[in-house]
C-alpha cells in the first residue's frame, strides 16, 4: 500500500481568495461611483453623423 503525504488544495483559501476578489471589486465600484459621478450614468450610444466629444483637460491656474 503506497501512502501519499501529499494533501488537496484547502477549498476554504479558493473561498476566501473569491471572497476577496469579489469583495475589492465591489469596494472599488463604490469608490469610483463616490469620486467620479458621471460613471454612473449609462453611456451614451453613438450616433455614425455626430463626432465623439474630445475632453481637453487644461489647467487654467
Amino acid at each position: 500500500m503506497l501512502s501519499s503525504t501529499r494533501r488537496g488544495p484547502n477549498p476554504f483559501l479558493f473561498l476566501g481568495l473569491i471572497l476577496a476578489s469579489g469583495g475589492t471589486f465591489y469596494f472599488v465600484v463604490k469608490r469610483r461611483e463616490a469620486t467620479h459621478p458621471a460613471s454612473r450614468q449609462p453611456l451614451q450610444r453613438a450616433h455614425p453623423l455626430v463626432p465623439p466629444r474630445q475632453h481637453d483637460h487644461q489647467d487654467t491656474d
